[in-house]
């Protein structure tokens, strides 16, 4: 038996935004996707197994109408990739999916179904309110009764979360009542193989009592791996595959200050209502993108620090600011898209102590953001560019040796009067302007 086993997409393609945690690169995702469930199908798996987080759904618009008709939108092309393989496929939900959608889209024909001598579940659980994931109802009946019913099949069990090893550091992945699940698992006898995901990192097979685990790491970051477990009388083979190819040539990227240079500077302080695109912002994001440029945003959000919104606030106004892009609006003629965000939430005067740093490395001016995207993005910064209307972000770009523009959009303007020779390569009167510069060959 051979078991194709990939998890945590986080996609976002018809969502707008991209996930809160920037590595993991949801715009990204649905053409890597594509590309390794071909590679997939060319190794003939008996069954392909996706175990939860597909989508990266902004759960703070759980309940939006508008917001559930485009995750709809990607889970079917979800689907729709998955249509190409030869065999059949098991989905379970994880905790950043709409549940209902997930099972009005795949439908629940493989919650059980046999394969050959084996027996396949999938258990779609949930967190409780602290996050620890639980097993419960419904699906806490059906564990005890596949363990116990009078089927001698030999069965794999199929869910998000983990049961092992244990992974509560910083954030629980494993079930609360892991141990005792466990104890289940192996007093049956019948269940050879537990896949997961969840755990981002990723956990290699092992076996504890004869029952093998594997956690698949999560696909949405680099190196987008997927997992091939080949079964046999001999044990659980698994090996790893990824996407990535580490000798591919690194790719040039313009790096974007948000408020002032893409957004109006205002709305930082605000919910995703208030945000507003600067005028004609999207033809030169297009323009930038067409030409190879990878669009970073890097973004100081000091506001987080001293309690001002949330995190997850920030995360919101970047996805209304790229649905403006994507979209358009009085100003803007929309059909623009950046590849990533990056924020910095740290301040030397936090009121929240999560926040406190005197000198962070991400903060801008230091350069934090720009190495983190161009170890994951596989960037070129030789080759790259900083746009944005303060002196921390020419600076951040200059440290790691980019050229830096200055828009007199923002603040920009006011900087350009105090600047002293030599610390932008080029002042630009806007972003349009700024592209203009850059792509006229510098």
């Amino acid at each position: 038996m051979r078991i194709a086993h990939i998890s945590d997409l986080h996609l976002r393609h018809h969502l707008p935004g991209t996930a809160i945690v920037p590595e993991r690169q949801s715009r990204l995702v649905p053409a890597l996707f594509a590309q390794a469930v071909d590679r997939i199908a060319a190794e003939k798996p008996d069954a392909f197994v996706l175990t939860g987080d597909i989508l990266d759904y902004p759960l703070h618009l759980l309940l939006d109408p508008e917001t559930q008709a485009l995750a709809e939108k990607d889970l079917l092309l979800v689907a729709e990739i998955l249509r190409g393989l030869p065999c059949p496929v098991f989905v379970v939900h994880g905790n950043h999916d709409h549940p209902q959608l997930v099972r009005k889209t795949f439908g629940d024909r493989h919650d059980e179904a046999s394969l050959g001598e084996f027996r396949f579940l999938c258990f779609n659980d949930d967190e409780a309110d602290d996050h620890f994931p639980e097993r419960q109802f419904r699906e806490r009946d059906r564990f005890h009764t596949a363990l116990s019913d009078r089927d001698p099949a030999p069965q794999i069990h199929i869910q998000h979360y983990l049961t092992w090893p244990e992974r509560n550091e910083g954030y629980p992945h494993t079930y609360r009542d892991a141990s005792t699940m466990m104890e289940a698992l192996a007093a049956s006898g019948r269940v050879r193989l537990v896949l997961s995901g969840h755990y981002h990192r990723g956990s290699p097979v092992s076996a504890v009592e004869g029952v093998h685990y594997a956690t698949a790491p999560a696909f949405c970051e680099p190196p987008h791996a997927h997992c091939i477990h080949d079964i046999s009388e001999h044990g659980v083979q698994s090996v790893g595959r990824q996407m990535d190819d580490p000798d591919a040539p690194r790719r040039p990227a313009v790096f974007l200050d948000r408020d002032g240079t893409i957004s109006v500077d205002p709305s930082y302080r605000w919910g995703p209502e208030r945000l507003r695109l600067l005028p004609d912002v999207c033809h030169p994001l297009r323009s930038l993108r067409d030409e190879g440029y990878l669009l970073v945003v890097v973004t100081n959000q000091s506001c987080v620090a001293v309690g001002c919104v949330s995190a997850q606030t920030v995360g919101a106004v970047n996805d209304r600011m790229a649905l403006l892009l994507r979209e358009g609006d009085a100003q803007n003629d929309g059909g623009a898209e950046v590849d990533a965000v990056y924020c910095a939430y740290h301040s030397s005067a936090a009121t929240i102590p999560a926040y406190f740093a005197e000198n962070h490395p991400d903060v801008k001016p230091n350069p934090g953001m720009l190495l983190r995207a161009a170890e994951d993005l596989h960037l070129d910064l030789s080759r790259s560019f900083i746009v944005g209307d303060n002196l921390s972000d020419l600076a951040a770009g200059r440290r790691v040796g980019t050229k830096a523009i200055l828009v007199r959009t923002g603040s920009g303007e006011t900087v350009a009067g105090q600047l002293a020779p030599g610390r932008a390569d080029y002042v630009a009167a806007d972003l349009a302007d700024a592209a203009q510069w850059i792509l006229g060959g510098t």
